[in-house]
């Protein structure tokens, strides 16, 4: 019987184990075959992966001196703060990479809700950018969508009209080279849209029903035709603008927006009985000569209007628009040692009439980088654009000498500037116009000057390479600011006559 069973037993066992043995080799083979394949795949993914690059540039800047032009209500006189900027650019190919611009402060050293006090994690990471890049196929045409720079061209300074770092917003650009000397790029920026809250605008809504007035968006678009030849550079360009009447209001910029593309005085538009929508436009050109190298000549001029409608304002009608032009000329010529210069701009100012429109060039957010203190061509994060972040209304006059070098890796800017408004004196006579607008500047700058008014500047300021990505900035501003109280009256007592600041600033970029 011990037998039996065992020889029953045994067959079965054998069985199983050969069983086993199969089921085994064939789970080597499965195994072998998913290993390979995914060995595959992972160097197919692997052709495929993208490349990630990072750049940027952090900035630390200590201050020293007047921050702003009013006596009592420009902050200390002391501040220390940095800025954090770092781009990453993910590139699956030549046609197709997609970027993130991520931005740590300004953190004004010190302060809390900045998280840059003691025990710092605040939450202060903001997006600059985030766009993709794409080449449409078959084509060499460029298409960028996302929060990105929407700048104007300029070649004796950043544009006055829409320019510079603050110039930045969500849209569509599409850009391509026609021939090797004709360019264009063609641009849709939505600046505004439902930033005013829900609320009912008292027509036609129902009891309890709430929501986003349909004239709240901003809409701009652009075109500029980049022409380059042998030592000419010759930049056309134009936009438009489809304003909402309700876009100004709850606006990113504090309502900036409604002070610089409108006259002074225009009444909150929301529920006055004018147009709901609007339309502004800007023609211009930029332009540069080198052909006689090394004598520079650049060359900009703009002219734009924006119409609001009409109102009533004090019983009277009052005309929503702004129309208005500038142009600048800049002179430079190259030496061993350093480049002497001069810029010469006139923009146009108002006349005596408040209710008639305004005769001054609209601005949508302006870069004009004349001069490092009064205007915005400063390095680091310190005091600038005193006297405004636009030339409208004004005319100016600056001597300069740039690239002043006598040491290796060292180079000096000398500026001496003189500023006057071009503003009639019968706007702030009759109450038409303020010195300044807090709703725009809180420090008091964006200087609205008449043809009595003037401004002194002087700069200098110096550059150190520490090493090839490591810099080190030193600027010196004075500003002597002359109100004249014959037209402003006890206001013009509120402005420091003399201001003075002493900056330094440590930039990374990498």
């Amino acid at each position: 019987m011990r037998k039996e069973t065992r020889t029953l037993d045994c067959p079965v066992f054998v069985d199983q184990g050969i069983l086993f043995k199969k089921e085994g080799i064939q789970m080597k083979r499965i195994v072998t075959l998913l290993l390979a394949a995914g060995l595959v795949l992972g160097a197919a993914a692997g052709s495929q992966a993208a490349d990630i690059k990072a750049k940027g540039n952090w900035t630390f800047s200590w201050q020293l001196g007047d921050n702003g032009l009013l006596k009592h209500k420009d902050g200390d006189k002391f501040t220390a703060k940095q800025r954090l900027r770092t781009q990453i650019d993910v590139i699956a190919s030549e046609s197709l990479k997609g970027v993130l611009f991520l931005e740590m402060g300004d953190q004004n050293w010190g302060n809390n809700a900045q998280g840059a006090s003691l025990g710092t994690d605040g939450k202060i990471v903001k997006v600059r950018y985030s766009y993709v890049d794409w080449v449409i196929p078959q084509t060499d045409a460029k298409v960028r969508m996302g929060l990105q720079n929407f700048s104007l061209p300029g070649f004796t300074s950043n544009s006055p009209i829409l320019g510079g770092g603050s110039a930045d917003g969500a849209g569509i650009t599409l850009s391509g080279q026609f021939t090797e000397n004709v360019g264009a790029s063609l641009f849709w920026l939505r600046a505004e849209n439902d930033n005013n809250g829900e609320y009912t605008d008292g027509k036609a809504v129902k009891s309890g029903q709430f929501g986003h007035s349909p004239s709240n968006a901003m809409d701009f678009v652009g075109l500029t035709v980049p022409l380059t030849f042998d030592g000419v550079k010759v930049t056309p360009w134009a936009m438009y603008g489809a304003i909402g009447r309700d876009s100004f209001d709850g606006a990113n910029t504090e309502d900036a927006l409604l002070q610089t593309m409108l006259p002074v005085g225009t009444p909150a538009l929301y529920g006055a009985n004018g147009d709901r929508h609007g339309d502004a436009w800007w023609v211009g050109v930029a332009s540069e000569l080198t052909y006689f190298d090394p004598f520079r000549v650049a060359l900009d001029a703009a002219y734009g209007s924006v119409d609001m409608g009409s109102y009533r304002k004090d019983n009277k009608n009052f005309d929503a628009q702004r129309a208005g032009w500038f142009a600048s000329i800049l002179a430079e010529y190259k030496m061993d040692y350093f480049t002497p210069g001069i810029l010469f701009w006139y923009a146009s100012g108002d006349d005596s009439n408040a209710y008639n429109g305004s005769e001054r060039m609209p601005v949508v957010e302006g870069s004009w980088t004349a001069s490092s203190y009064g205007f915005d061509g400063n390095f680091g994060r310190d005091a600038c654009d005193m006297i405004g972040l636009s030339n409208d209304g004004k005319m100016g006059v600056y001597l300069q000498a740039k690239d002043i070098s006598f040491m290796e890796d060292l180079t000096h800017v000398f500026r001496v500037g003189f500023v006057k408004g071009t503003n009639n004196t019968e706007m702030a006579r009759h109450g038409g116009a303020a010195i300044h607008n807090d709703a725009v500047e809180p420090l008091g700058r964006q200087l609205y000057m008449t043809t009595a008014d003037k401004a002194w500047e002087v700069n200098f300021d110096t550059e150190y390479k520490i090493y090839k990505d490591l810099t080190l900035a030193v600027e010196i501003g004075y500003i002597n600011l002359d109100l004249d109280k014959g037209v402003w009256g006890k206001d013009a007592d509120l402005y420091r006559e003399n201001n003075v600041r002493g900056a330094v600033s440590l930039q990374y970029v990498f």
